[in-house]
């Protein structure tokens, strides 16, 4: 793992459009940092049937492909691995082929770069899009903790209160539709009536779309009370015109003049980097004198352990200890997918900070969190972030953005920039 532990990883996103017909398509894209243009075609690209993928390696120069390249390549779709990621690969001619299964919605195809003709370099990072057929709506998703919610509830292992919070959840993603004015009204306890209607949704007997009508129908008619103030608005925090709703909790004051928001990955060879190197004297000088706070965002893209560590994070968060698990991870962090950040090893690492593990495990297992990292990974990257770790730094006169493990002067040069 060589490559994977001293290299910088870089991340640019492309996108090439939805294709909701088959039809050939071809794109090409520069890498990270200019070395090569990277030109992909997938002809009638289907979901569920293999597609052949052709990737060319071409000099920016002259268009012409580029012979030995080292690359490797990871397609997603959502959470899940499509295909790779593969072990770093060699190709003689600069082109090749590779069969791929795609799926309906966004297929993100990640090639990495990490040696040209024989020489290793840091690595450039090339992303695209394809998007095929409709993505599903999220408002008609459902997660399957809101259904073992209602599960436990019918069987009385759960009170009305923490059904209700599963309700509240549905109201506050925009699963379930309900205005203001909807629940002006409410009974102390929950009809019987409508636990028998829960129980047919839990065994199958009535749809989602059938359940999330008949939870409509009881908040509007203040059957459920729950609050329905408009959350869009109420829990949206911005600043510098960065969206850190479901970032960290802050580390720092929040009355705090400037804002570090920092975008990483805890696979991330040079986020380690910085957290060792360069984090402790910022904490000291700015942090703890309050001056400033810091926020992180997830950006996990480097492997498929990547995702769940940043879940866990929110896991701890959820007992208070985010900060606590967050420094663990970069404390302990090793090769990219080496096992130290797979789910057992995350769990281990819940019970040596003392946290309650069954209430960590329901967290990781519930899926609640997964949704959450994924939307900062999208944020990070609609704000033009291209690798990790990346800093926007934020004062009351501008903002600077900042990439790589960068030393302690240059952020003290940043702050007071920005703070002038």
């Amino acid at each position: 793992m060589r490559h994977l532990l001293f290299f910088p990883m870089v991340i640019l996103a492309f996108s090439i459009g939805v294709i909701p017909f088959a039809s050939s398509e071809t794109q090409t894209n520069a890498s990270s940092s200019g070395s090569l243009d990277v030109k992909i075609q997938i002809d009638d690209p289907l979901s569920g049937a293999e597609n052949r993928l052709k990737i060319d390696f071409l000099k920016p120069q002259t268009n012409e492909l580029q012979e030995h390249v080292d690359y490797t390549i990871n397609i997603t779709n959502g959470k899940n691995t499509l295909f790779g990621p593969i072990p770093l690969t060699h190709t003689s001619p600069g082109s090749v082929t590779i069969p791929v299964s795609l799926d309906d919605g966004t297929n993100k195809i990640a090639i990495q770069i990490e040696g040209i003709f024989f020489v290793p370099m840091p690595a450039e990072t090339a992303s695209f899009e394809v998007i095929l057929g409709l993505p599903a709506a999220s408002s008609e998703i459902i997660p399957e903790w809101i259904k073992s919610n209602a599960e436990w509830w019918v069987q009385d292992i759960i009170d009305d209160a923490t059904f209700v919070s599963g309700i509240q959840f549905l109201i506050d993603e925009k699963i379930v539709s309900v205005t203001s004015q909807s629940a002006t009204s409410g009974n102390d306890e929950i009809p019987e009536w409508i636990k028998s209607n829960a129980e047919w949704w839990v065994s199958g007997a009535i749809s989602d779309n059938d359940f999330l009508k008949g939870i409509e129908f009881l908040v509007k008619n203040g059957i459920i009370s729950v609050d329905t103030t408009d959350v869009s608005e109420s829990n949206i925090l911005k600043i510098g015109g960065i969206d850190l709703s479901h970032a960290s909790p802050a580390f720092g004051s929040s009355d705090a003049e400037v804002t570090i928001i920092e975008f990483g990955d805890y696979q991330c060879p040079n986020c380690k980097k910085w957290f060792l190197n360069t984090k402790p004297d910022i904490v000291t000088d700015y942090i703890e004198t309050g001056k400033a706070n810091l926020y992180f965002v997830d950006l996990p893209f480097l492997g498929d352990d990547s995702l769940p560590a940043s879940v866990a994070t929110y896991c701890a968060d959820e007992q208070g200890r985010y900060w606590d698990y967050h420094s663990y991870l970069y404390s302990n962090q090793r090769e990219i997918d080496g096992g130290w950040a797979d789910r057992s090893s995350l769990r281990d690492y819940a019970e040596i900070l003392n946290l309650e593990e069954d209430i960590f495990a329901e967290c990781m297992e519930s899926g609640r969190h997964d949704d959450v990292v994924l939307q900062n990974m999208e944020m990070g990257i609609a704000n033009g972030i291209k690798g990790t770790p990346s800093f926007i730094v934020v004062g009351p006169n501008g903002q600077e953005l900042i990439g790589g493990p960068q030393p302690y002067a240059v952020f003290q040069s940043a702050i007071v920039s920005v703070n002038k």
